[in-house]
């Protein structure tokens, strides 16, 4: 549409989001994002924060469930999409919605750590349990060799070198993935 204010918001989260459907069945998250100003006091040399600028937040469809399983109250985003004054109280109609990683890990399915997503180690991967002491016997000292150090490299130029193989190289056949 012609005519809207587009922006970008970062800011915190702040309150629950809620999740509701449309008669249509189309999924509708709700939330509020506290934007805080920066102003740089040129007096005294720094920076200080202004009063926080609440902004409601809309995003519809499956990003709207991506919204409310992700967002609680605190957490840092980015948002972008369109801007309204509406009664006094800016509205964001949000296309794009993310966690600011300034201020938070994030995790994508893919990309999970095992323990994180509930799977139990493999027991046949996992180390055998050791064999239990007897207190009665002392353990044997178990001598390690040195561990030598490490082989000073030839200092190259970073500029000079070849470039890494490009990320999707190492998982897929190109950067689709076909």
């Amino acid at each position: 549409m012609s005519g809207e204010t587009s922006a970008v918001i970062r800011g915190r989260v702040a309150g629950i989001v809620q999740l509701r459907h449309t008669e249509r069945g189309t999924p509708a998250a709700r939330f509020t994002v506290l934007q805080v100003p920066r102003t740089y006091d040129r007096a005294r040399g720094q920076w200080h924060d202004s009063e926080p600028v609440p902004v409601i937040c809309t995003v519809l469809g499956p990003v709207a469930r991506h919204v409310a399983e992700c967002l609680t109250d605190a957490v840092h985003v980015i948002a972008t999409g369109s801007l309204a004054l509406r009664a006094n109280v800016l509205h964001l109609d949000a296309a794009q919605v993310g966690v600011d990683l300034a201020y938070h890990v994030a995790y994508i399915d893919d990309t999970l750590p095992a323990v994180l997503a509930g799977h139990a180690p493999d027991p046949r991967t996992a180390p055998a349990p050791s064999p239990r002491a007897d207190p009665a016997r002392p353990t044997p000292a178990v001598r390690q060799a040195p561990v030598p150090a490490p082989a000073a490299a030839a200092r190259a130029d970073w500029w000079d070198t070849a470039p890494p193989a490009p990320w999707y190289a190492v998982v897929s056949n190109g950067p689709t993935g076909h």
